[in-house]
């Protein structure tokens, strides 16, 4: 039984502590990315909170300054005149922190006060008594100005007072700045808790993600690690639930193993086929040779024998050479190419087969023209060889031609002959190797089914094709179908056999 080589080497690499696996980098990946993505989040709703903290303190500020600033008329002289019930509210007349105390002050143009808020007075510490400075604060993220009056900080926002277009005075109102520190602290732990279980449970989700997408994986897995070219005909099962990558990787391996099984399929048959063609000679030349040992024979009887000998070893040396030449056009060795003339190849070979037709008293007749072809000359010749020897060896009686035709840019090797034909059942089966019809089996016609599975090969190497026609009674017809090329400068001779 033939194992598959490199399987526990494969094993033992993939298992090995420095290759980290797939759920653990992706984790390493990303990880790190959900984490700072989340602190980021976290960071930004944080920072959300905080600014609207600092502007819903002053929009309360922005509020106050629209309501007193409604309520301020100029009179006849064009002096200001703050009236109006807010200023009797409790937030305006104490300073107490549970009412939430607002510090108003009107100024006219001049910086003087015109009117303030009776809780000023009860600050222990000097009020200001004039307009504070004032800054333009951040689109994004409003600023609270503030100030100490009385042990407090205070922020305050100072707005001018407009009429026809001129600032006639100012409203300063102030109010004690609020704890948000407490407020975001709170927000902010709570926030970090959120983040620490999300990104826990985003990290739980993508380990049970990964987990599912190398489930099918380690299957494949198994299912490559167990099996041995006795398997070759199981197949990974591809369910329709699988990713597109899995089910790919899946359907790969399913085709490499159609591949394999097919190469191990040809490996095993063609070593049977070579083994009974090779051990039916054998035990022939070896039943000679302990005829021929038994007694003392005449020199003519031994010649005879040593002829035979001769004649069946020269059988199985062609079968060699066959396999040899298969076994490199299978594995794909390049070929050495150079312009062949198929017409001179052709007459070669009909003359070399000459002698074989006159003793069966076949006519073999060749009508050729110059056809340059790109090849390699030792195996296009031994592709017409084996077309003209077949022709040949099964035609009883009747006429052999040979033709090499260019035909619409494309060179035509064509071999015709009236013999036995094939029948419609083994057409299919011509180039397959050690096939033989069942006719040619039986009939007394030496070969071992190699010839036209070289030639097949042979043309498939030369990018080429074979054709066959055949009528069984009536002869049968080959062609070899090439590409041609312009004819040398120099024409090289044809390299004999």
């Amino acid at each position: 039984m033939i194992e598959l080589t490199g399987r526990s080497r494969s094993s033992d690499e993939g298992s090995s502590p420095s290759r980290p696996s797939f759920r653990r980098r992706l984790l390493t990946v990303v990880g790190p990315a959900l984490a700072g993505a989340l602190l980021l989040l976290g960071l930004l709703g944080w920072g959300a909170v905080y600014v609207a903290l600092q502007q819903g303190a002053v929009d309360v500020l922005q509020a106050e300054v629209i309501e007193v600033t409604a309520d301020i008329e100029s009179n006849e002289r064009g002096n200001l005149e703050a009236g109006g019930h807010e200023w009797e509210e409790v937030h305006h007349r104490l300073a107490n922190e549970r009412v939430d105390p607002v510090f108003v002050q009107v100024f006219d143009r001049y910086y003087r006060i015109i009117r303030a808020s009776a809780n000023i007075d009860s600050l222990s510490a000097r009020y200001p008594e004039q307009p504070l400075a004032t800054s333009r604060s951040s689109d994004w993220i409003p600023t609270l100005q503030t100030f100490e009056a009385g042990g407090r900080t205070l922020y305050y926002l100072v707005e001018p007072i407009a009429r026809d277009g001129r600032t006639v005075g100012y409203v300063q109102v102030a109010r004690p700045l609020p704890e948000h520190g407490p407020v975001l602290r709170r927000y902010a732990a709570t926030l970090g808790l959120v983040i620490v279980l999300l990104f826990g449970g985003l990290l739980a989700l993508i380990g049970w993600a990964a987990g599912r997408v190398l489930r099918p994986l380690r299957s494949i897995i198994a299912f490559a690690e167990t099996t041995t070219s006795s398997d070759l005909g199981e197949r990974i099962d591809v369910p329709e639930m699988v990713d597109h990558e899995t089910a790919l990787l899946a359907r790969t391996i399913n085709d490499l193993l159609d591949r394999l099984e097919e190469s191990f399929e040809a490996l095993r048959t063609f070593t049977s086929n070579a083994a009974h063609e090779l051990q039916t000679p054998l035990t022939v030349l070896q039943g000679h040779v302990e005829i021929a040992l038994r007694r003392s024979r005449s020199a003519e009887s031994y010649e005879s024998t040593l002829r035979l000998l001769d004649r069946r070893l020269g059988e199985m040396v062609r079968t060699v050479r066959a396999l040899l030449t298969l076994t490199r056009l299978d594995q794909g060795e390049e070929l050495s190419t150079e312009p062949v003339d198929l017409g001179t190849l052709a007459h070669e070979e009909v003359a070399a087969a000459q002698s074989q037709a006159d003793e069966k008293g076949l006519t073999l007749t060749v009508d050729t023209d110059e056809v340059w072809v790109e090849g390699q000359p030792d195996l296009l010749r031994e592709a017409a060889q084996n077309l003209v020897d077949n022709a040949v060896k099964y035609t009883e009686d009747g006429e052999v031609r040979v033709t090499v035709t260019e035909e619409e840019g494309r060179a035509i090797f064509r071999c015709r002959d009236n013999g036995m034909g094939i029948e419609k059942d083994d057409l299919p089966h011509v180039g397959a190797r050690f096939y033989r019809s069942q006719k040619a089996g039986t009939d007394d016609a030496e070969g071992s089914g190699l010839g036209l599975s070289l030639v097949r090969r042979i043309v498939e190497a030369h990018d080429g094709t074979l054709r066959v026609e055949s009528t069984p009674e009536k002869g049968s017809q080959f062609e070899i179908v090439l590409s041609t090329v312009p004819a040398p400068a120099s024409a090289p001779a044809v390299n004999a056999s």
